[in-house]
C-alpha cells in the first residue's frame, strides 16, 4: 500500500519571462521517502524546489501539503517545510550554537524551547562537540550539516535540499546521506536535488528525471535500471598518477577482452562485463601503485535517461 502523500505538485509550470524553466510536472512525495530530482544544469530543479518551498509562485498548477493548497494558509504551508539551500546560509564568523539561535528567533522561537532545539538539532546531525566552535573553521561538510541543523529547528515533516552535496568531497557526501537516511526513517518526508547520478541511484528511493523543464522518467532506482540490467560495468576516474603503459596490456591478459583501460589526459575510463571483473581489474590498477583523486561508476539507467533526452553528452570523466 503506498504511503500517504505530504507534498504534491500537480501541473506545475513556471515561466520566467518567455522562458519555460518548468513544464506542467506533477510529481507526489510521499512520507517517509527520499526523492531525488536528476537533472543537468538548467533543467529546472532549483524552480521546482523553490515552487516546493513556497518560495516561488507557479505561473499556472498547485502545490498542496496533505491536500491542503499552499495558497489556502501560506505560513502554515511553510511551517511545515525546511529548506537547504546549496550554498551554506550560515554566518562564518558565528558560533554553531550562536547561527542557529539565530535562525531560531526568525522561526518565531525563545527561551528555553528555543535552547533546547538548538541542543537538539547539534546533536541529531553530530556537532554537539563543535557548539561552541566558530563556522570559519568548519570543513565544507560540518558546514553542510549546520545548515541541515538550522532546517531542522522547527521540526518541519518536510526537508527541501538543493544540491546539498555538490561541494562535499566523496567521503562527506556519504556521511550526509547517512544523515537523510536516518531521517527519513524517523518519517520525514525529503526532496533533494542532484546531478551526482550515483547519489540518485544508491540515496534515493524514488528518482524523477528532469530535462528541460519536463518530467522525463520517475520510478525507483530499480526500476530505471532494469532495462540496462546487462549493459557493461564502467568506472570513471582522475588520475594523480599516470599508469605505466604495460598495464592495459596486463588487465587484457588476466581479463582477456572483457576489459578496457583508456587514458586522456588525467582522465580514466575503466570497463568490463561484470562489477567484479570491474573491481579486479581496478584492484590491478591500485596494486601497481596507481593513485585515483576520485573515481565512480554511472548509474546506468538514470544517466542513459539523461543522454537520450540531451543532445549534448554527459561528461563521460570526473572533471
Amino acid at each position: 500500500m503506498p504511503l500517504p502523500v505530504t507534498l504534491s505538485l500537480v501541473d506545475v509550470t513556471v515561466s520566467y519571462g518567455d522562458r519555460v524553466a518548468v513544464d506542467r510536472l506533477s510529481l507526489e512525495v510521499r512520507r517517509g521517502e527520499i526523492v531525488g530530482l536528476l537533472g543537468p544544469n538548467g533543467s529546472g530543479k532549483s524552480s521546482v524546489l523553490a515552487v516546493a518551498a513556497g518560495v516561488l509562485d507557479p505561473t499556472t498548477g498547485t502545490v498542496t501539503m496533505n491536500g491542503r493548497e499552499r495558497s489556502a494558509d501560506p505560513a502554515a504551508f511553510a511551517a511545515c517545510v525546511g529548506l537547504v539551500p546549496q550554498e551554506a546560509a550560515i554566518y562564518d564568523e558565528l558560533t554553531a550554537v550562536e547561527n542557529l539561535w539565530f535562525f531560531g528567533e526568525l522561526y518565531g522561537l525563545s527561551g528555553s524551547d528555543l535552547r533546547r532545539r538548538v541542543m537538539r538539532a547539534l546533536a541529531r546531525v553530530k556537532l554537539l562537540d563543535r557548539a561552541e566552535h566558530r563556522v570559519n573553521t568548519f570543513s565544507g561538510g560540518l558546514k553542510q550539516r549546520l545548515n541541515l541543523a538550522a532546517a531542522l529547528l522547527h521540526d518541519p515533516p518536510v526537508l527541501l535540499l538543493d544540491e546539498p552535496t555538490a561541494s562535499l568531497d566523496p567521503a562527506s557526501r556519504d556521511a550526509f546521506f547517512v544523515d537523510l537516511t536516518r531521517f527519513r526513517d524517523d518519517g520525514h518526508t525529503i526532496l533533494i536535488t542532484t546531478h551526482h547520478l550515483d547519489e540518485a541511484e544508491c540515496g534515493c528511493d524514488r528518482v524523477g528525471v528532469l530535462d528541460q523543464g519536463k518530467l522525463v522518467a520517475c520510478g525507483s532506482p530499480t526500476e530505471l535500471l532494469r532495462p540496462h540490467a546487462a549493459e557493461r560495468a564502467v568506472l570513471y576516474g582522475h588520475l594523480r598518477t599516470r599508469p605505466p603503459k604495460y598495464l592495459e596490456r596486463a588487465i587484457r591478459r588476466r581479463l582477456g577482452s572483457r576489459a578496457e583501460l583508456e587514458v586522456t589526459g588525467r582522465r580514466l575510463r575503466l570497463s568490463a562485463n561484470t562489477s567484479e571483473e570491474l573491481g579486479e581489474a581496478l584492484a590491478m590498477l591500485l596494486a601497481e601503485g596507481v593513485e585515483l583523486d576520485a573515481y565512480r561508476t554511472p548509474a546506468g539507467a538514470l544517466e542513459r535517461a539523461l543522454l537520450e533526452n540531451n543532445e549534448e553528452p554527459l561528461p563521460q570523466s570526473l572533471p
